[in-house]
């Protein structure tokens, strides 16, 4: 089999769609998991223009009543509605020609079998462009309350979503500063959520941040590395504070321990992280859960979701999904040229779920 056929095969025979509508991909493996789908999973929607009726029940007392009176409606719904309007990315890429003469070694060497997954491979980290583009909007829209969508020839849109008071602030004082203590900004956006019926699920930061706390001398007091002198003046002794220690520190004010997430993205000029260096992002519990169909009967419940990640009908397509297509050109230079395209954005649902301290320092 040539390159041609074999990149022809694996069009035809349901490879590279398979590739494409595999919604177990937008979780990524190790070391590379994409934290973000855990919060705003994949969901696959018919328009891409539409209405989301975010509608939460509430328990509600019931009243004292006499044995043959009727029942007491109350109303308990809290209702919100926002326009979706999805937007469109692509990827292309080129198996070039040093690559090609590479693969057609392998191909009079080997079975077809491992050229087809060299060619697969490859293609996937196209179908991975799509994907990391939609975790990093996924974090601009929890962290920023805005998606800022840029492109070619000097196009911008930037998505706005609901940004309730006092959800993201600036942290009150210099964490990295002895005389500060950060736990009085994490308690306060604990209060915060608490105010508003929600319970703290789940923190999430960077390595930075956690490097700050460790070093702090109130923190460290608080985790037993530093001491108080008779004098009530804390006393830094050598060392920082462990991670389990600030852990055990949160759970003593019912609060879920620091996950950190650092993984990074690669632009064409550079890298830049998923979530943001300086910040400290607090989820609530919220009740709402997403089941995903990973395919071969197996699916996965995600709990306590803010929203999903809508993904609707790309251009020229019958039905939701993301689109790859490869194609081998056979002029001058031989190459496989490879694209992949979506229309996609992350949806917020719970946006009173969300507490994040910006600008940590």
């Amino acid at each position: 089999m040539d390159i041609a056929a074999l990149v022809a095969s694996l069009m035809s025979d349901g490879t590279v769609a398979t590739l494409a509508l595999n919604t177990g991909a937008q979780f990524g493996i190790a070391p590379r998991a994409y934290l973000g789908a855990t919060l705003l999973p994949e969901r696959m929607v018919p328009e891409n223009a539409y209405r989301e009726e975010g509608i939460r029940y509430r328990t509600v007392i019931a009243n004292s009543g006499t044995r043959y009176s009727p029942a007491q409606k109350k109303g308990a719904e809290i209702i919100g509605s926002f326009l979706v309007e999805l937007g469109n990315s692509d990827l292309a890429r080129e198996f070039t020609a040093r690559d090609y003469d590479a693969l057609i070694r392998l191909l009079a060497t080997n079975p077809t079998m491992e050229a087809a997954a060299t060619l697969t491979r490859w293609l996937d980290t196209v179908n991975l462009g799509l994907i990391e583009l939609n975790e990093k909007q996924r974090w601009d829209a929890i962290v920023d309350a805005s998606v800022v969508r840029t492109g070619d020839n000097a196009y911008t849109e930037t998505v706005t979503y609901s940004n309730p008071a006092n959800h993201r602030a600036a942290a009150g004082g210099t964490w990295s500063s002895d005389a500060y203590d950060p736990f009085t900004d994490i308690l306060a956006m604990a209060d915060l959520l608490a105010s508003k019926g929600y319970t703290v699920g789940r923190i999430i930061s960077s390595r930075p941040v956690v490097s700050i706390l460790s070093g702090n001398d109130k923190v460290k007091a608080r985790t037993g590395v530093a001491t108080i002198s008779a004098s009530g003046q804390i006393q830094a002794t050598a060392g920082r504070a462990s991670m389990a220690a600030i852990n055990d520190a949160l759970a003593r004010d019912d609060l879920p321990p620091i996950e950190t997430y650092n993984l990074q993205y690669r632009t064409q000029t550079g890298t830049g992280y998923f979530l943001k260096r300086d910040v400290f992002v607090m989820v609530a519990t919220t009740g709402r859960d997403e089941t995903l169909d990973l395919g071969d009967s197996t699916n996965i419940t995600i709990n306590d979701t803010l929203g999903y990640l809508a993904v609707g009908r790309a251009a020229g397509q019958p039905g939701p999904g993301r689109v790859l297509r490869m194609e081998a050109k056979q002029d001058k230079p031989p190459r496989i040229e490879a694209e992949g395209w979506q229309t996609s954005l992350p949806v917020v649902t719970e946006p009173e779920a969300i507490a994040v301290i910006t600008g940590i320092a």
